[in-house]
């Protein structure tokens, strides 16, 4: 199911926005010193441990609620574990990119929507 773009904020669909949120999560609870189980961050968060490998995998949904319980556990903001939006993403770009001619601005900018859209329709 494709979802569709409301402003500059896009997420193309629902699967892949858990998927990603779950990598982030995942990421931050192994980043942890020492890093964190998932049966431990699943006794904070009152989930099965089963329950943590599903949303790590993308393959289970859950409530805002949690979400922010599985920050305060993993001491992260509840922000750190979302998708950027693609509005955030082209203020980072051209940040990075203000004191680079506009020719190469331009090729540079045209090179990371091409990627972008090639990752989209490809499901990667």
């Amino acid at each position: 199911m494709r979802l569709k773009s409301r402003g500059n904020t896009r997420v193309d669909d629902h699967q892949r926005f858990y998927e990603e949120v779950g990598r982030r999560i995942r990421e931050a609870r192994k980043r942890r010193k020492p890093p964190m189980t998932q049966e431990a961050l699943a006794d904070l968060v009152s989930l099965t441990r089963t329950s943590i490998t599903n949303v790590e995998k993308g393959r289970q949904k859950f409530l805002l609620h949690t979400l922010a319980e599985i920050a305060a556990a993993l001491q992260v903001e509840p922000a750190s574990l979302l998708p950027q939006s693609s509005a955030a993403s082209d203020r980072q770009l051209d940040e990075a990119l203000k004191n680079r001619p506009p020719a190469e601005k331009e090729w540079i900018k045209s090179a990371v929507s091409a990627a972008q859209k090639g990752r989209n329709d490809d499901g990667t």
